[in-house]
């Protein structure tokens, strides 16, 4: 029985990196529905107006920051459970700290090439769609 496709929301506000990671999975997987918020603001109004599996998270965003949006995720009933992956040039322990304690599921610095990006889609693939048991009520594998 077919599944319907994955939807991924990509919060990021660089151009370049928003390629590269959509560039990535497509590369691995056609199949999943990537939307791109470049703030905030846009991140929860695409929240508020359909259902994703994941959020893939850049901390560094104008405006409110990335780990407000966090704490914002999860605050909310219909997204206190979606994993949110935090993809960010940060290395800072400080940052690290902080987006755990808000409440991300996994924290991840960006890759430095074009092929470690392919190969954090494939990773990220392998385990939070074909490995991952979600939550009653969220979709679960492909």
């Amino acid at each position: 029985m077919a599944t319907a496709p994955k939807r991924l929301l990509l919060v990021e506000d660089d151009a370049h990196d928003a390629r590269f990671v959509m560039r990535a999975f497509a590369q691995v997987d056609e199949t999943i529905d990537i939307v791109l918020a470049t703030d905030a603001d846009e991140a929860i109004a695409q929240l508020n107006h359909g259902h994703f599996d994941y959020v893939l998270l850049d901390i560094n965003l104008p405006g409110s920051d990335g780990i407000e949006l966090l704490r914002r995720i999860r605050r909310s009933q219909a997204t206190t459970v979606t994993p949110v992956i935090v993809l960010t040039s940060s290395s800072n322990p400080a940052d690290v700290l902080h987006c755990y304690t808000a409440g991300a599921n996994a924290y991840v610095a960006k890759p430095a090439s074009v092929a470690g990006y392919r190969s954090f889609a494939d990773a990220f693939i392998r385990f939070w769609i074909d490995s991952t048991i979600l939550p009653p009520g969220m979709t679960t594998r492909r």
